[in-house]
């Protein structure tokens, strides 16, 4: 009926404790973590004597580096005809430990004590565009579509 505390509570609240304080001194620790990693980083450079070697290896990772990097950026791109576009089906290629043979085949058969019996498939699993979403973009479009049919049919 009434709010009474229930006992064993425990609420400690810090006599001398300044959280704008507490911020600053994590600010300046991490900035002065940071300027000594760049310290010991331009002390290693100064000291390591650069040889040919290091020198091509360092522009092949550089150049690694700049592939995959523009990669990622070409694939990041998002344009009108990428709401179209048909995506691979994920492939899944898992072969059991124990059994010897290849993975199961297309159209399945059940052996039976009289007769194989075998089993027919609407759809080819085998198929690139099986089990395959609808792309967003059609999805979107065919919504719009009926939309504005609704739209011209009730007024």
């Amino acid at each position: 009926m009434f709010y009474t505390p229930k006992p064993r509570q425990f609420h400690y609240q810090p006599r001398f404790y300044d959280p704008e304080k507490e911020r600053w001194e994590a600010l300046k620790q991490r900035y002065a973590d940071r300027q000594k990693a760049e310290e010991a980083r331009d002390a290693a450079e100064t000291q390591t004597v650069e040889t040919p070697a290091d020198d091509e290896l360092r522009y092949f990772e550089d150049k690694v580096r700049r592939m995959n990097r523009e990669e990622r950026e070409k694939q990041s791109r998002f344009g009108v005809k990428d709401l179209f576009r048909k995506r691979p089906m994920p492939t899944f290629n898992y072969t059991p430990r124990f059994q010897q043979g290849e993975g199961q085949p297309a159209q399945a058969t059940i052996e039976t004590a009289q007769r194989k019996v075998k089993i027919k498939r609407r759809f080819d699993i085998a198929d690139d565009d099986y089990m395959k979403p609808m792309p967003a973009g059609r999805i979107m479009l065919y919504a719009l579509l009926v939309c504005a049919l609704l739209y011209w049919i009730l007024f």
